[in-house]
């Protein structure tokens, strides 16, 4: 008994060593790829198992795949290279030992081989279809076609989410919409778009109608709108609070201001686009909900009264809101009525186009600011005028006068010859006197 359990023993040792053994000394060659697109690369790994020495690992077909090396030391280890595919074809790698022994010191000869084809680069796809598109647990309509872009189902008024399942046609396009998505009622527009690797874009559409046993519809700017009565579907704004308003008997959620007194509820559009509007409970009338922020203040438009002279009425797009201003000469300064929810200020106020700010902006204040800057322009012109005239006065003053200078020359000089013959005249005649007198003497 104990001879053949020594026996066994020394079997199995030789049969576990063999095969050690064996699994050490092991050549091996594999590529990340069998097939690499013309002008791309392809890496080829070399696992040297239980062997040490010089290795060659290179391509059959240099035109086709080019790397590799003549000669590489591997030891009992792996190695990677990288071959690039030059032009179309099929090459063969291999890895051939050149002087090797395994780890117990015995010669090693052998080789391992991979063939890889080189191809040209596919075109790329301008697949765009759905493969599939369905609702589940709904039936669509009409059936589904690659071809057929708009679909309906109907849900019960209860429904508040639907999965979407879409498939696309080619592992290349990409899918965006689908999934879980909520549904109010009315008609919910979903769409699902598919584009190609070549960017061309298809939409296909199901239109979820989710019945309302009573609806609420009303008619704003010549538009068909329904009031939202799920408070989920809507958003909150900043400044308001929540509460529920009555419109038709039927109580709504809504948002409140108590500052403004402004109460708004939801509206959705025949696309299911829902935006919230300014509800008058007084006039039972809707008007588009827009608040444009600066600096933290909150501006809500409001219809506007007193426009100033000289403004012209334009619809000015700001933070992507179509806004109605007032525009004077190509301005780059528009007026804008509405009313503050911070603080309830109504009346205009100016919005710079370039550093999209707005202030305050008091009509009958720069109103009296035009009249005194008029007044006082119609002053300095008046002065300025008055100060013309004295000029041109003066200059003619002055330029008669010196036409006149020669003139009184002549007559000065004129007079001061006759004034001088006149004294010689005086004197020769007092000289005749005197000699008279002394001849009577004599």
């Amino acid at each position: 008994m104990k001879k053949k359990f020594l026996y066994l023993l020394i079997l199995a040792i030789s049969f576990f060593g063999f095969t050690t053994n064996g699994y050490a000394a092991s050549l091996g060659i594999s590529s990340s790829s069998r097939s690499v697109v013309k002008g791309g690369s392809v890496k080829v790994t070399v696992n040297a198992n239980g062997l040490i020495g010089k290795f060659s690992i290179t391509s059959s077909n240099g035109g086709v795949l080019s790397g590799g090396t003549g000669s590489v030391w591997l030891e009992n280890e792996s190695k990677t290279y990288t071959f690039k595919a030059n032009s179309t074809g099929s090459a063969t790698i291999t890895v051939k030992a050149l002087d090797v022994s395994d780890t117990s010191g015995n010669s090693y000869s052998g080789s391992r081989s991979v063939s890889i084809n080189v191809v040209n680069p596919r075109e790329k796809s301008t697949n765009n279809n759905l493969k599939s598109l369905s609702v589940e647990g709904y039936t669509l309509s009409p059936e589904f076609n690659k071809d057929t872009l708009e679909y309906t189902v109907e849900l019960d008024a209860s429904v508040e989410k639907i999965k979407v399942n879409a498939e696309k046609a080619d592992s290349y396009a990409s899918l965006s919409g689908g999934g879980e998505i909520a549904v109010s009622e009315g008609d919910n527009r979903i769409e699902i778009k598919v584009t190609s690797e070549t960017g061309k874009e298809k939409t296909y559409v199901i239109n979820a109608i989710v019945k309302d046993n009573n609806p609420i519809t009303v008619e704003v700017d010549d538009k068909k709108l329904t009031v939202v009565k799920k408070a989920s579907l809507l958003s909150k704004p900043d400044q308001f609070e929540e509460i529920n308003t009555v419109i038709g008997e039927i109580g709504v959620p809504s948002f409140y201001n108590k500052t403004t007194d402004t109460t708004l509820v939801g509206l959705r559009d025949e696309e299911g686009k829902i935006e919230l509007y300014i509800y008058d409970e007084k006039q039972n009338s809707y008007r588009k909900y827009l608040s444009l922020a600066s600096t933290g203040l909150h501006l809500i438009e409001r219809e506007a009264k007193n426009i100033p002279e000289g403004y012209q009425k334009i619809t000015k797009k700001i933070d992507d809101v179509e806004y109605t201003a007032y525009q004077k000469d190509k301005s780059e300064f528009l007026l804008l009525y509405g009313i503050i929810l911070e603080n309830g200020n109504e009346g205009w106020y100016s919005y710079d186009t370039k550093e999209k700010t707005f202030q305050r902006y008091n009509v009958e204040e720069i109103k009296n600011m035009e009249n005194e800057y008029q007044e006082k322009n119609s002053t300095d012109k008046k002065v300025i005028i008055g100060l013309g005239i004295l000029s041109a006065f003066l200059a003619l003053t002055t330029i008669a006068l010196a036409l006149k200078k020669p003139k009184v020359y002549k007559q000065a000089l004129k007079n001061q010859n006759e004034t001088k013959e006149k004294k010689q005249i005086s004197k020769k005649k007092q000289q005749e006197e005197e000699k008279k007198e002394n001849k009577k003497k004599k």
